[in-house]
């Protein structure tokens, strides 16, 4: 059998490390950004080679974590965290199936207050000071807040509100994005923290509460006999 090629090595390397953050995303709570979990030494035992074999690839743990994030950046493979679903339409189903705007943020609350691919997303944003990885974070960032603005204007205008004039549906998915990644680690640290609200006999939770506001501040109810 011909001897694999430094590239080939490398390339093998990488791929155990993928599986590493797959893993090491399903065995911790709160993984935080999931690379962390990902050891040199665990990575060389996985591919039967001593951590010197690595260390002739990179010079350093952290120089393996750099390099196995703009991997996974340019392959795709952020999904690796744990198949992260496809939000728009998961969510946007659930839109049409829930009457309500509060029903369907306390939906939306409580797929991801216990998720923890979705905080191995948000421990992404650890390497935005990065300048070799900013770009592609900013697109794969970019990418997810679209399908969040799809969502978010769909449970717009299911309850017969627009955008008020001058503002824009993204402005109300980034105000309503931070709101959900904010109160979602506040539940992490303590779920006390996020107590869910009773009102008229109706479960509310916070983020549901929070997201009436922001509605009721960034839209305005669409006129009768206006289908804009």
């Amino acid at each position: 059998m011909a001897r694999r090629t430094k590239d080939e090595r490398r390339r093998d390397y990488l791929d155990i490390g993928v599986d590493l953050v797959a893993e090491s995303t399903a065995a911790h709570p709160d993984p935080g950004l999931a690379l962390a979990h990902v050891r040199i030494a665990e990575v060389a035992e996985r591919a039967g080679v001593t951590k010197g074999a690595l260390y002739h690839v990179w010079d350093s743990q952290e120089d393996y974590w750099h390099d196995l994030l703009e991997f996974m950046l340019a392959e795709g493979l952020l999904r690796g965290l744990g198949d992260l679903p496809d939000l728009t339409v998961e969510l946007s189903e659930m839109v049409q199936a829930l009457p309500t705007l509060t029903e369907w943020a306390n939906f939306v609350f409580d797929r991801f207050k216990d998720d923890p691919t979705f905080f191995a997303r948000i421990g992404m944003f650890a390497y935005l000071q990065d300048d070799e990885l900013r770009a592609s974070l900013d697109q794969e960032f970019r990418a997810s807040l679209e399908r969040f603005e799809s969502m978010v204007a769909l449970a717009v205008s299911r309850v017969g509100r627009r955008i008020r004039p001058g503002l824009h549906v993204r402005d109300l998915a980034v105000s309503s994005s931070a709101l959900m990644q904010g109160l979602c680690m506040e539940y992490r640290v303590d779920s006390a923290r996020t107590p869910d609200l009773v009102v008229d006999g109706q479960r509310v939770s916070l983020f549901a509460a929070s997201m009436e506001a922001l509605v009721e501040t960034f839209t305005e109810p669409i006129p009768e006999g206006d289908g804009a």
